[in-house]
């Protein structure tokens, strides 16, 4: 049996999917109409067409801002179905005809962006310079989402926070540290105390007790990580500062704004600045860094061919720490 798409079926779903996403990314269907650059009246019209379709009630109004009801959910995530399986096709008959494009999605934070993918990228983009690479950036745990519901076809996840309908693979391995300002009086003390081969001199978590600390936004795993150190430690948490991006955060330090939890990855960044890095030993995990994909999930020559690239480049220095 020989099945024909009519294109015009396949943009009218793409057409629900992107207003459905537009009204609740925008948290308001004014918002939204901004962004889909359509008038208040088009876009309502277009809802209640939708809803008479389907005999359904796609929003519930009586809150501010709208939000899906059971049946809206389920449509919005079949259609989300609906695109990645044309997507999948698609690429499938591209990668038959041994056409070196498509288009690969990638999940990640922004300091993963920086750290990890941007290394990975300068090499896969000169091997492959017709494949179109789309980065979603988001919070840790909204990158493990991403692959799991299928909004992207990999993510960059904390390894502890993978979940098992996801396959994996370890790439890279930072520590946790904490850097204190140059005036901490911490810093001042133990400065006389490290031997010189010590790079990150060990210190008690409870030593910090009272210290403004800056931490990242819910669903960082930094941010979970600090509040498991003062619930460990019984130390109350002293927040003086949320952000949302780990790479702000030597500056803050170094401005005396608070103490923080960073990753060694940028060490440097801390120390060019005058912070103080120290150890916390086993009291907090290594960080251990995992590419994820679907299981199952139709892998195309273009995402093959970049957790390829991925393994090449990182694989080797975290094999052998």
């Amino acid at each position: 049996m020989i099945c024909l798409i009519n294109k015009n079926v396949i943009n009218m779903r793409n057409l629900i999917l992107h207003h459905l996403e537009a009204i609740i990314e925008s948290g308001s269907v004014i918002g939204a109409c901004r962004r889909l650059f359509l008038s208040q009246p088009a876009l309502s019209q277009y809802i209640k067409r939708l809803e008479a379709e389907y005999g359904i009630v796609i929003f519930d109004r009586s809150v501010s801002p709208w939000k899906l009801t059971e049946e809206g959910e389920h449509l919005l995530e079949t259609q989300r179905k609906i695109q990645q399986l044309d997507e999948e096709c698609r690429q499938f008959f591209r990668d038959r005809k041994g056409l070196k494009s498509g288009t690969v999605r990638i999940g990640s934070t922004a300091y993963r962006t920086a750290t990890i993918l941007n290394p990975i990228l300068s090499v896969y983009k000169k091997q492959y310079p017709n494949v179109i690479v789309r980065i979603e950036e988001g919070t840790t745990q909204e990158v493990a989402e991403f692959a799991d519901n299928g909004k992207v076809d990999c993510s960059f996840v904390i390894s502890s926070m993978v979940p098992s309908s996801l396959e994996s693979v370890e790439i890279y391995s930072e520590k946790v540290l904490v850097g204190l300002p140059p005036n901490h009086p911490y810093t001042k003390r133990a400065s006389g105390e490290a031997s010189l081969e010590e790079k990150f001199p060990k210190v008690d978590f409870k030593e910090l007790d009272g210290t403004p600390f800056i931490i990242m936004k819910r669903g960082q795993i930094f941010n979970q990580y600090y509040y498991d150190l003062c619930q460990k430690h019984r130390v109350p948490p002293q927040v003086v500062l949320e952000t949302q991006s780990i790479l702000t955060v030597p500056a803050l330090i170094s401005a005396n704004v608070g103490a923080a939890l960073v990753p060694s990855t940028i060490a440097d960044d801390c120390m060019a600045r005058n912070v103080r890095l120290f150890s916390l030993g086993n009291d907090v995990p290594q960080n251990n860094v995992s590419l994820v994909w679907k299981q199952g999930k139709y892998q195309s020559y273009a995402l093959t061919e970049f957790i390829k690239t991925a393994k090449e480049i990182f694989l080797p220095a975290f094999t052998h720490q």
